[in-house]
């Protein structure tokens, strides 16, 4: 997370207001402060939405995800066949 000024300067590490390292959103590319970020992955997204959208869900959503109980379906059963009387060839 550094920004270079020229193609010989040493690179510079970008700080946010509170003198803290910025990061790159892995979703949306912006620039963002670990700390503020609402993601619970914190050092990969810099919020909530960026989140569900990259993963199609939330690390807090699935930990409060409750498994809900299949129904058990009774087993399909044939009808009995009637004897049919056997085809004629002639």
């Amino acid at each position: 997370m550094v920004e270079t000024s020229g193609p010989e300067s040493t690179p510079t590490p970008v700080f946010g207001p509170d003198s803290e390292e910025m990061l790159r959103c892995t979703r949306c590319e912006l620039r963002y402060v670990p700390s503020k970020s609402t993601s619970s992955l914190r050092l990969t997204y810099c919020s909530f939405l960026c989140e569900l959208g990259d993963l199609g869900f939330s690390i807090a959503g699935l930990e409060h995800m409750e498994p809900q109980p299949k129904a058990i379906e009774a087993p399909a059963v044939e009808p009995e066949q009637q004897p049919t009387e056997p085809a004629i060839v002639e």
